[in-house]
């Protein structure tokens, strides 16, 4: 999967890619730190640290160099899915790291990343935000996030960020459940960018939008979908309008599931009008379709 995006964006986040692969692997902190605006955000599905200053970002660089170390990651294989202009000074990208060990092999599984790239200052574009498709429990989630996990936030303001996390997906469910494409599309800010752990699929208008909800509620009617609970499992403020968290979602025909649950990461905005809008979804298991996903949960509980 290859660039989809529009090419003056491209260009930039390839280059931003470039210079901070290059950094990794031959320990060029200065050069990696030119990458990036401070304050940043680094994320995973399930947890988020802020780069406050110079110092976490280096703290960053030498985890991350150090579980490559310790892996036995030789190489970087990486390169941008899609990206575009989301206004005059930011950029939107996803981007794919293939770990390449020793003599050609594979030692970890293929990563996705969402990126948010700004032109602040200088007019220079650097780097002000990542999530990557990982869960923080796991080896590469541990080297990015560290021992900070979580921003340090009052309890009051965790919780209202749950609570309008929790809002939205609510509403997003009643659009799947009630067949109300009004709904959801009063709850996504354009471009939205879904995430699968291989693919990349960037909605960029209504229609699209439409053409990808009927694709799912087609699914919901084979399978006889009677309900989805879908529950938030973390929620943060990350930004002055942004909110970035985790859900667990169940899909169920009467009593019974249709698919194992799976959880998922979301990114919300607050657009001018003071509403909360998704701009974009992680989901470790790609973007499939339900009837993949039945097939996937049948050869899980085959294998058990």
């Amino acid at each position: 999967m290859r660039a989809v995006s529009t090419s003056d964006a491209v260009v930039v986040a390839s280059g931003l890619l470039e210079a901070t692969g290059a950094a990794l692997q031959s320990g060029d902190f200065d050069g990696f730190a030119r990458c990036f605006h401070v304050p940043s955000t680094l994320a995973t599905m399930d947890g988020v640290r802020c780069l406050s200053d110079m110092d976490a970002l280096r703290d960053s660089f030498r985890q991350v160099r150090s579980h490559y170390a310790e892996q036995g990651i030789a190489r970087l294989d990486r390169w941008v899915a899609a990206a575009l202009f989301d206004g005059p000074d930011l950029i939107r990208s996803c981007h794919v790291t293939r770990f390449v060990g020793q003599g050609g092999t594979e030692p970890k599984p293929t990563v996705a990343a969402l990126g948010r790239i700004e032109r602040i200052g200088d007019g220079n574009w650097r780097i002000a935000g990542t999530q990557y498709s990982v869960h923080q429990d796991s080896d590469f989630g541990r080297a990015l996030l560290g021992e900070a996990r979580k921003i340090e936030v009052a309890s009051a303001s965790s919780t209202a960020a749950e609570a309008v996390f929790q809002h939205l997906l609510d509403r997003v469910t009643r659009a799947y459940l009630d067949d109300r494409i009004d709904l959801l599309q009063s709850a996504v800010q354009f471009p939205l960018f879904v995430q699968g752990s291989s693919t990349t699929q960037v909605l960029t208008s209504p229609e699209e939008l439409t053409a990808d909800f009927r694709r799912y509620r087609t699914q919901f009617l084979v399978h006889r979908v009677t309900d989805a609970v879908r529950r938030v499992t973390h929620a943060e403020q990350v930004g002055e309008r942004r909110i970035q968290g985790g859900y667990r979602t169940h899909i169920l025909s009467g009593h019974q599931l249709v698919v194992p649950a799976y959880t998922s990461a979301m990114t919300l905005e607050q657009g001018e009008d003071l509403n909360w809008r998704m701009t974009s979804v992680i989901h470790p298991m790609g973007h499939l379709t339900l009837e993949t996903k039945v097939a996937m949960g049948t050869e899980e509980r085959a294998s058990h």
